[in-house]
Order: structure tokens, then sequence, then C-alpha cells
């Protein structure tokens, strides 16, 4: 759906829903691409719940095993050691999709709320349009660019933000909470666009984005789309 001034709220919390919902389905079985590779590996070498380094070593302790069981002629204690084998990659494969999606179901819940306004906030932008992101340097080596917009009323705002000459660096947006990244395209060397909505309250909020390096930061701009 094509999201302009005129969109409504309606379609704006549906769009929102939805983008939610396709997140969340990417972290279940259902999404078969990544279940069945992690289903290959763990079945295959359990011991990779523990860590890379600590499931080679335990694979290659199982290998030496099951090897000296069959030279002495253990036909059925090979049989068993290799079904507790499956048996133990079947519990680890349960356990890291379980993990694996209920940490996507609290994410959702998080990306679900309204983003409280914040008292004292001065400056605000209403509905920015192509506004230039000042960066500056953040904790753990990030640049870090923010922006005060104001939210007359509660609602999704949807904003686009928008690089020239994109390198390949991954944007952050500050937190979660009330924060759907809808839609994301451009290639190194092109421009590059994201469409993010946010669920705000009325009042003032600050929104901000990070990327990875202390310097030579993108030229980046942010627009608000709809009107709230």
């Amino acid at each position: 759906m094509k999201i302009d001034a005129e969109t409504s709220q309606q379609d704006l919390q549906h769009i929102y829903d939805m983008t939610l919902r396709r997140e969340f389905l990417r972290c279940t079985p259902l999404n078969l691409k990544v279940f069945l590779r992690y289903a290959v590996l763990f079945l295959l070498f359990p011991g990779m719940i523990l860590g890379f380094k600590a499931g080679i070593l335990v694979t290659i302790a199982f290998c030496c095993i099951l090897t000296c069981i069959l030279i002495f002629g253990g036909d059925s204690a090979s049989a068993i050691a290799i079904c507790v084998w499956l048996a133990l990659g079947l519990a680890a494969l349960i356990r890291i999709n379980w993990g694996v999606m209920r940490r996507a179901r609290d994410e959702r819940r998080r990306r679900a709320i309204y983003r409280p306004a914040t008292p004292g906030l001065k400056h605000a932008h209403k509905a920015p349009q192509r506004t230039v992101l000042k960066w500056h340097p953040g904790e753990r080596g990030k640049l870090v660019a923010r922006i005060t917009v104001n939210a007359r009323e509660k609602g999704v705002c949807a904003m686009l933000l928008s690089f020239r000459n994109y390198d390949g660096r991954r944007i952050m947006t500050g937190g979660v909470e009330g924060t759907c990244i809808v839609q994301s395209n451009g290639k190194p060397g092109q421009d590059f666009h994201a469409l993010i909505l946010y669920r705000l309250e009325a009042g003032n909020h600050e929104l901000s984005w990070s990327m990875p390096g202390d310097k030579g930061a993108l030229h980046a701009e942010i627009s608000q789309i709809n009107r709230l």
C-alpha cells in the first residue's frame, strides 16, 4: 500500500500490525529456509548449542567414541549411541527455536506499544520535510543522529529516512518501542530509503538512528509522510 499525506490512521495501523506479524513469523518454523538450516545443524551436531568451538570438540569426541564402539563390535551399542545423539539434537533444536520465538514475541510486544511523550523536549519539528540529520559520536564506536518531532495527537507517524551514496553500513533505530520498519531498499553506491512507522502518544518525542563508525557519516534526511 502506498503511504501519503492522505493515508488514514486505520490503514497505517493495519500496515503496522501486518508488518509486526510478518517479522514474528520469520522467527517461527513457518520460515522453512531458516528452520531447516537450524534442523540440519542441531540434529547432526547438537553440541553446537554450546558454541562453535565447543560443538566441534563434542562432535569429535562422539565420533571417537562411536568409532571405538564399532571397532569392538558393539553394533547394538552404536545404534543406541546414535539414537541418543539424535535425541540430544532434537532437544537442542526445540530449545533454540523456543528461545528464538520467545525473544521474537517479546520484541513484538515492545514494538506494538505507543511511545510516551518526553516532557521538557523543546524545538520540536512539526511534520519535518527533508530535514538534514546531524551525526555525532555515540557509544561503542557508533554515530548517532537525533531529532525531536511533535505529534499533535496519538497515532502512527510515517517517516522516510533517506541516505545519499549509501555505503552498506547497517542503520539502526534508537530502541524498538513503538517502532516498525516497513520497508527498506537501496544498494551500496546508490541512494537508500527506509520507511519507518512510529506509534506515538501526543506530545514531543526524540527519534534517533545510529550507524557503525566514528567518522565518515552519510548524508541523511528525514521526512514525515503522513499528517499527525
